[in-house]
């Protein structure tokens, strides 16, 4: 783990790896049979479930990526530096303080506020450092990356940083936890870091741009989820090779979903 400018960042070393999924090799248990069925039935999908896996997976191929330092977790787009002792930013720290002297909590070591932006404190809960959020284009915020010397990963990079390297369906297996969807589920193997350390493809919601507009990583913005479903499509959005073609294009479409923007920042290490 590297901290860049008070961001943790991973190491993902370069490698030959396979990526995508091989739907001729899922092996589905009886439920995820039953669930996908219930929802074929509802929403209209193809009768069998290897087919929509293959429909809704990029398919396997062996792609060389390069050793990057990959950002732990994924952050909203058009992140800017303020200073620490911006009004606003001290004024939300104040109410979170009066919420942890109440509930007893421990302070965070970062805390977001939705449409506004994020900060790093310390354990006394003085500010360490401090963002706002800007609605930049996708355009615009590939630059910003490109001024700081990162940038977006691309698809297969994606892929690798997420699954680092396992052939399964997820990257933690071919199964989940059952009962309800990723979103719902807010413990089991989705929840926990990967191998690289990285928090990724947790929850459907958090869905992130790559190098390539036209494909989103990680999640289809919840929307299987908050449609109701059903329990393995719903789970099959936070898959590893997961694809949303239309979700994707609605997406460069509607320029005011960009505020939603997830990006997860890379820093391509060289010889």
């Amino acid at each position: 783990m590297f901290d860049v400018g008070g961001v943790p960042f991973a190491l993902v070393p370069a490698r030959q790896v396979q990526v995508g999924y091989d739907a001729t090799r899922f092996s589905p248990t009886p439920e995820q049979v039953d669930s996908y069925h219930e929802s074929a039935e509802a929403l209209g999908l193809p009768d069998d479930i290897r087919a929509y896996v293959a429909e809704r997976t990029s398919p396997p191929r062996t792609v060389s990526v390069p050793t990057l330092l990959v950002a732990v977790e994924a952050v909203q787009a058009g992140l800017t530096a303020m200073p620490v002792d911006e009004p606003t930013v001290l004024r939300r720290v104040h109410e979170l303080r009066q919420t942890v002297a109440v509930t007893g909590s421990a302070m965070p070591e970062q805390v977001e506020w939705a449409g506004f932006g994020r900060a790093l404190l310390a354990p006394d809960g003085s500010v360490r450092a401090a963002w706002m959020y800007d609605t930049p284009s996708y355009d615009d915020e590939a630059a910003r990356l490109a001024a700081l010397g990162r940038r977006l990963l691309t698809p297969d990079e994606w892929e690798y940083a997420c699954g680092a390297g396992a052939t399964t369906l997820f990257r933690w297996g071919d199964t989940y936890p059952g009962g309800g969807d990723p979103w719902s589920a807010r413990t089991g193997p989705h929840r926990e870091p990967n191998l690289f350390g990285l928090t990724i493809g947790q929850d459907p919601y958090r869905d992130e741009r790559t190098a390539d507009p036209a494909v989103i990583c990680g999640g289809d913005g919840g929307s299987m989820v908050c449609g109701g479903s059903g329990e393995f499509v719903s789970w099959l959005t936070v898959a590893t090779a997961y694809r949303d073609a239309e979700y994707a294009q609605f997406v460069q479409d509607e320029a005011e979903y960009l505020d939603q923007m997830l990006v997860r920042p890379a820093i391509p290490l060289h010889d």
